[in-house]
């Protein structure tokens, strides 16, 4: 039995969160409604507790998130039923702008349906149910999937996505900016395409973490001269990649020239405040770099990243720094901005 209402977590101010029972929503035609279990506290639902991030408030936020299908109506043409676990992609497009058409749905430009709950508008992670058109729900193929882990869905897809910017080769030169969750998750996934991958990281626990996880080589930028040691991990060339993960507008700029003839520099995640660099256009010319950015997961990746978590092909589990229940939803917060952690986790139904 589906209750008519529902707990979720509403962001009502600066850091401040209320938990407030709302309407349970209902599956329209081409839906399903999906029970949510676990809940990670990304960096955006981060600046969305501390500043608003732009989101008119109240708002009730959360996209990282896995459950189990709670109800599919009669006119809703699916293979799902209920009780399957799946994670959810609540970012939506419009599905028919040139962007969907082309696969680069994350790049959407057209319009794209809203959610509100009793006049709160959200994503909606951060409540106990969610209603979505099948397009948006992602099976996962291994039933005994641990949900903890299928959290993660969302963000592995954002880091796949980038790795298919990068084009990586076997054997080739990855370096990665920043040990935080998401420079950890480049690592692990660009150890599986081959690369040999350098993180640099001024945090001894993140970088000795990264180290277990596999990279080859650390390097602390504190103690060392990250550039140069890039240049002798080389043999002089530069880096065939690099990843930018961190969020240093001044970095940008810097990293470029760490990087080989033909590299790829990829900017992960937005920079804040906003910021410029300074690029010689020449330097491009003769040496044929790319600098290129990345937003968002696609659909591809976000199916990707459903196989790679169900059958354990990647580990996530350090990656679960703490976990919380709805009643402690503010500590869990403060924990997540902590700057200590890497992805707090709340659990819905606790």
């Amino acid at each position: 039995m589906i209750p008519e209402k529902m707990k979720a977590l509403v962001i009502v101010g600066d850091r401040a969160v209320e938990m407030k029972e709302v309407s349970t929503p209902v599956p329209a035609a081409g839906e399903v409604l999906v029970k949510l279990e676990k809940c990670l506290l990304c960096t955006w639902e981060q600046r969305v507790y501390t500043n608003g991030a732009g989101m008119k408030m109240p708002f009730i936020p959360g996209h990282e998130v896995s459950g189990t299908v709670a109800v599919v109506p009669d006119d809703t043409i699916t293979s799902f039923k209920v009780g399957d676990p799946v994670v959810v992609k609540t970012l939506d497009n419009c599905g028919h702008c040139e962007f969907c058409y082309t696969g680069n749905d994350n790049l959407c430009t057209g319009k794209s349906k809203k959610r509100f709950y009793d006049g709160i508008p959200g994503t909606g992670g951060l409540a106990q149910y969610i209603a979505l058109d099948v397009t948006r729900v992602f099976a996962l193929p291994n039933s005994e999937v641990d949900l903890e882990e299928a959290a993660f869905a969302e963000p592995v897809a954002c880091c796949l996505r980038s790795l298919e910017h990068a084009k990586i080769q076997m054997g080739e030169d990855v370096v990665i900016v920043g040990g935080g969750i998401m420079g950890q998750l480049h690592n692990i996934l660009a150890k599986k395409q081959g690369a040999r991958t350098i993180l640099v990281e001024i945090d001894e626990k993140r970088a000795a973490l990264a180290k277990e996880m596999g990279a080859d080589e650390v390097i602390n930028p504190l103690k060392e001269d990250p550039f140069e040691k890039i240049k002798q991990l080389t043999n002089g060339r530069g880096a065939h990649v690099i990843f930018l993960t961190v969020t240093m507008t001044k970095l940008a700029e810097d990293y470029i020239a760490a990087l080989g003839k033909m590299g790829r520099i990829i900017y992960y995640g937005s920079f804040h405040p906003v910021g410029e660099i300074s690029i010689d256009p020449n330097h491009i010319h003769y040496s044929e770099k790319l600098i290129t950015g990345s937003y968002s997961p696609t659909i591809k990746a976000f199916y990707t990243a459903t196989r790679l978590l169900s059958y354990r092909l990647i580990d996530v589990v350090p990656f679960i720094s703490e976990r919380y229940t709805m009643a402690e939803a503010k500590m869990a917060f403060e924990r997540a901005i902590s700057g200590d952690t890497y992805r707090v986790l709340i659990d819905l139904w606790k």
